[in-house]
């Protein structure tokens, strides 16, 4: 049960003694006067400061982007407003300065005029830069962007005219081609793509044809007011507003190419602005009048004060955004903006009880201290008077019924009915048959209402003569009957006729075709008590309750809506259906607009100025185009449910994605490497009714396990593993978010190239490879080894059986005995090198190889046994420059055997045998080439032999080279002893 009410009817749920709670509304009553003030109903404006840095800056424009953002234009160039925080865009100062329009093309391009006739374009991608065309930009001022529908920019200029690109190419349009004057106020396009160009010299209206340029112009000739126009304002495809210099506004029909001026003469000087709301009114700007607005239904214009600022504030800029929000830029004071669908009304100074608009658009509230009417009279100085003030009435109620009467439900007098018209009227009491005098709710349908008191329900059925004295019928239901309790807060007549009856712990009834139905309990949760009805576009019913929220009945079951629903205050006062078919909830916190399809809700209090409103039980009503007051016990509270569709949502969007605080073109790259893993989003909510009240969820899908709840705009994540992710993120104004539309962001990290599929299979194919490579090498060289030492055995089994030569020996031993005959001292020499000889050749006879020192050891002491025999005509040359390395055993020894084996020695013709190292890595034995007539007996095993063992040893090959005169083999030399 609301708490707060301190002067109202509102606490008499809570408190039994009626006699008391009359008394002292009575006493309340006494206070009132016969003419009460008010202030005009106004909206409740904020102020969007600059930031301090720039508070020097004049603001000249507002305009809304596509995707919702508000761009600032000032003397010091472009702002981006998100509700919260301006963002500057900064450009070169020779070239910037005061921004004089602003326009969003079809590609999501951003183009900024400044006065000085320069232009940037920011791209989806934010990236900003100066446009510069080949034929150059105007040296005159920007004054407006449009777009016609084959994608032609164009914009105009005070005092250059109009351009338009066309494929790159820009085309001027100037008084020359027929244009009203070169000094463009505004430019606005029509449904069909024309451009409309105010001048001083009246209204141009401009278009591209078949590459022609066309005009048709609107002057005092056509009708036009005035020839002055410094606004344009299109209304769908048939009116054209106008606002002039001197005649105001006016509204031109293309249809029937006729001018309507709102006002003649007009008073509140030079138009420099203009919004409209559809079928409800236009704001108008002015160049010293600040701003006024027209009431088509009413035909009134009303002031509108800003805060702070003087009734001369000169208007710069209007516009309207997608929530409702009305934005002006003034001259003094900047950008202010308010929510249009609610304004206040000071209904003097005490509490409203009871608000009624009748059918001719009247209205009437109830108070302690009577029934007043709302003088419209005057549009400056608007007031409440008072009805019937020599009576002392505490009016709870007002209804009017199908003859234009107006009920008015007191507390204490019964009920009394009136005609405005006539000033008749009529009391109806106990004594008349009312069920009590206190009586809380009316309602009707045709020429019968039902009346809630505290003693029941009383069905009244009457006529036209009824304020003449007409009969009355009545029919009363009270605790004894089916109604089964006396106390009743809300009677609610619905579409189909059905008298709907919220009681005090008694749950719902309804009377249908006379007969009453009760609801005690909705599913398993009592209803007990009723505070307010109302009934939603599908024939549901709606009704608070005093302490279990809110329930929706279709006839068949109830849905309940609480705290978890997103339903912020049990503490309901008063439930209404507005023209768009959403439920407006009245609490003490303010207001909440609930969608009855989607149970979206939106919250309403402070930011629209009803903060801590205290509102009134049932002090609710709603007007004939929709509209809802409210009463509460400082003001009257008024929702216009607007036509235009607005953003029920936070526009949510991602801003920008970093990597390693790197912003990157998010828009195209959505691939990253391995080492790019630490990435943050920059993310907003665009609620601009109240942004503090956005929260945000977002999660990494592949990543979080759940949805993240914060206030922050960033999320990072840093060391994020290599996978296919998609980061989501949604706003909310409320609590709930199961509504809100999702942003999305999809990107992939790929995996670095060890962890690639490809390089895997890649691995494990060499892996394999290297395997069989293994394998198969060790075959080959197992079988080399084999190879290589029969090739060895059979070379030291040659070499073995040609040093044991018979005929070498034979010689050897003939040339001892000469010696040992001849020279005796040289005898045991002989025989020691002939020793060494053989000695060597068991010694290395089992090893692989020798080196180059032991082998031409070898090769002198083979030499030295031959020479004893040769003498002189046997010559060995050695040429190693000290190199070293080896040589497979008896190579050499075998070579300069071969070499005397096959040559003829003698005197004349001497055996010259050279043996040398050379840069190849070779080691060469050569001799001059002198064959023997009669060819000594060869088994070819020799050479033959030597080439086996080399290709077993090394890659490189033995090398044989034979000419006229000299016969070389060169062996590789290896350079160490372990191939």
């Amino acid at each position: 049960m609301p708490q707060r009410q301190t002067d109202g009817l509102l606490n008499a749920p809570i408190i039994k003694n009626f006699d008391s709670v009359q008394r002292l509304l009575l006493t309340l009553g006494l206070l009132w006067r016969l003419f009460l003030p008010a202030d005009g109903q106004m909206p409740f404006f904020r102020s969007h400061p600059l930031p301090e840095e720039h508070q020097d800056a004049e603001v000249n424009l507002v305009w809304e982007a596509g995707n919702g953002y508000i761009w600032v234009g000032t003397s010091k160039g472009a702002f981006r407003y998100d509700g919260v925080d301006y963002q500057y865009l900064a450009v070169d100062s020779l070239s910037g300065g005061a921004v004089s329009a602003l326009f969003e093309d079809r590609t999501g391009t951003v183009w900024i005029g400044f006065a000085k006739g320069h232009i940037y374009r920011l791209d989806p991608t934010g990236s900003l830069q100066r446009w510069q065309p080949e034929e150059g930009t105007p040296a005159a001022a920007i004054t407006g962007f449009a777009e016609d529908g084959q994608g032609r920019i164009w914009f105009s200029t005070y005092g250059e005219g109009l351009y338009y690109l066309d494929q790159d190419h820009l085309y001027n349009l100037n008084i020359d081609d027929g244009l009203l004057g070169d000094d463009v106020y505004v430019m606005k396009p029509d449904a069909h793509g024309r451009m409309w160009c105010g001048t001083d010299g009246g209204i141009s209206i401009c278009w591209v044809e078949e590459g022609e340029k066309k005009l048709e112009r609107l002057t005092k000739a056509e009708g036009l007011p005035d020839e002055i126009v410094r606004e344009l304002l299109p209304q769908g495809e048939r009116y054209m507003w106008i606002g002039m210099y001197d005649r105001g506004v006016c509204r031109y029909d293309l249809e029937e190419q006729t001018f309507d001026v709102l006002q003649d003469p007009w008073e509140f000087g030079v138009v420099n602005a203009l919004e409209l709301f559809e079928d409800h009114e236009i704001w108008i700007g002015t160049n010293g009048q600040g701003i006024w607005r027209y009431a088509f239904t009413a035909q009134t214009f009303q002031p509108l004060e800003l805060p702070n600022h003087p009734s001369n504030t000169k208007i710069l800029d209007l516009h309207v955004d997608v929530e409702g929000n009305v934005w002006a830029v003034s001259r003094t004071r900047g950008l202010f903006s308010a929510n249009r669908q609610f304004e206040l009304l000071a209904a003097a100074s005490g509490s409203v009880q009871a608000v009624l608009e009748d059918s001719r658009h009247r209205l009437w509230i109830g108070t302690p201290g009577g029934l007043f009417r709302y003088d419209r009279s005057s549009s400056e100085n608007w007031r409440f008077v008072e009805e019937w003030g020599s009576y002392d009435l505490n009016v709870v109620c007002l209804q009017e019924d199908e003859y234009g009467h107006i009920w008015a439900g007191t507390f204490g007098q019964g009920v009394f009915c009136f005609d405005p018209a006539t000033g008749r009227r009529r009391q109806i009491t106990p004594a008349d048959g009312l069920a009590n005098e206190n009586v809380l709710s009316i309602d009707g349908i045709n020429n019968k209402m039902w009346l809630a008191t505290l003693g029941g329900v009383t069905e009244l059925e009457f006529n036209d003569r009824f304020l003449d004295g007409g009969p009355l019928k009545y029919r009363n239901f009270d605790r004894e009957s089916d109604l089964g309790t006396g106390f009743v807060y809300k009677i609610f007549v619905d579409s189909r006729g059905r008298t709907w009856i919220g009681t005090d712990g008694k749950g719902l009834s309804v009377i249908d075709n006379g007969r009453i139905s009760s609801y005690s309990m909705a599913d398993t949760v009592p209803l007990k008590t009723v505070y307010s009805i109302t009934e939603d576009w599908l024939g549901h019913i709606w009704l608070s309750t005093d302490r279990n929220g809110i329930f929706e009945f279709d006839g068949e079951r109830f849905s309940h809506l609480t705290v978890k629903e997103g339903i912020r205050d049990l503490s309901i006062f008063s439930l209404a259906t507005d023209a768009k078919g959403n439920i407006l909830i009245v609490h003490p916190s303010g207001v909440d607009l609930l969608d009855p399809l989607t149970r979206h809700l939106i919250y309403y209090d402070e930011e629209v100025g009803i903060q801590d409103i205290y509102p009134n039980l049932n002090a609710i009503c709603e007007s004939s185009e929709g509209d809802i007051w409210i009463g509460t016990q400082q003001a009257l509270l008024r929702f216009t449910s607007l036509k235009e569709n607005l953003e029920i949502h936070p526009r949510t969007q991602i801003n920008s994605v970093s990597v390693f605080l790197e912003p990157i073109d998010f828009r195209r790259v959505s691939d990253f490497s391995h080492r790019q893993n630490s990435l943050v989003f920059d993310y907003v909510g665009l609620w601009y009714t109240d942004p503090s009240t956005v929260k945000y969820r977002y999660m990494l899908d592949g990543y979080d396990q759940r949805w993240i709840y914060s206030r922050d705009r960033l999320a990072t994540y840093s060391n994020v593993p290599p996978g296919s992710y998609v980061f989501r993120v949604t706003s909310t104004e409320n609590e709930a978010f199961d509504q809100e539309p999702i942003v999305e962001y999809a990107f992939t990290i790929h995996k670095p190239f060890w962890l690639q599929w490809w390089f895997i299979l890649l691995c494990t194919a060499f892996g394999f490879s290297q395997v069989y490579l293994f394998l198969k090498l060790r075959d080959e060289r197992m079988q080399r080894e084999a190879l290589l030492k029969k090739e060895k055995i059979e070379s030291q089994f040659e070499a073995l059986k040609s040093q044991i030569n018979p005929h070498f020996l034979f010689n050897s031993f003939n040339t001892l005995i000469a010696m040992i005959e001849e020279e005796p001292q040289h005898a045991v020499r002989f025989v020691e090198k002939l020793s060494d000889f053989y000695r060597s050749i068991i010694q290395y006879r089992e090893k692989e190889v020798i080196s180059v020192e032991e082998e031409i050891e070898l090769v002198r002491n083979f030499v030295y046994l031959l020479e004893n025999r040769y003498g002189e005509n046997l010559q060995l040359e050695l040429a190693l420059n000290g190199q070293g390395g080896y040589v497979a055993p008896l190579t050499l020894q075998m070579l300069v055997e071969n070499a005397v084996k096959h040559n003829v020695i003698s005197k004349s013709r001497p055996l010259q045998i050279q043996i040398a190292i050379d840069e190849q890595g070779y080691i060469t034995v050569a001799n001059n080439l002198q064959k023997k007539l009669t060819p000594a007996p060869s088994t070819g095993f020799g050479i033959q032999s030597i080439i086996n063992r080399y290709a077993l040893l090394t890659d490189k090959k033995v090398r044989i080279e034979e000419s006229d005169r000299q016969f070389k083999v060169s062996v590789p030399l290896i350079k160490n002893d372990h191939p």
